[in-house]
């Protein structure tokens, strides 16, 4: 009598599945989309003024300003001296880019004010200032 495989016998797996590996990637990839953001402000805390504002979607430079006179553009500290060099830097192949302060809400206007007038001597077309995102009330 000849041998038949019977119909309910487990046949072994022959190929990985990569259904599982292609998940987890995309799970690492929303991590990373969601912390970026987070990445881009310096070592220092700044407390932001309230306004109502847009948000923007765009790759911007940001410039940060504490009521200690720290500063920093993007993540890297600089100082007074040194910050139309960073800014430049930050510049290279640019175009189109919002130049955005985030200065302390203790911070004297003067200051602010200086930070703009080094911004645009480099050759930024558009500065913002930041502030803490408040809800709308709605009446």
């Amino acid at each position: 009598m000849k041998f038949k495989p019977r119909l309910d016998e487990e046949v072994p797996l022959s190929g990985v599945n990569i259904i599982p590996v292609i998940d987890v990637s995309l799970v690492l990839l929303i991590i990373l989309l969601a912390t970026s953001p987070i990445l881009n402000l310096p070592g220092f805390a700044v407390k932001l003024p309230k306004a109502v504002t847009a948000e923007s979607k765009e790759k911007n430079i940001s410039i940060s300003l504490s009521t200690k006179d720290e500063l920093a553009v993007n993540e890297n500290s600089v100082n007074w001296d040194n910050l139309g060099a960073a800014i430049k830097k930050e510049l290279v192949n640019k175009k189109d880019f919002l130049v955005i302060v985030r200065a302390d809400q203790g911070v004297a206007y003067g200051r602010v004010e200086r930070v703009m007038e080094i911004a645009k001597s480099i050759g930024a077309q558009s500065i913002a200032i930041a502030t803490q995102q408040q809800e709308e009330k709605v009446k």
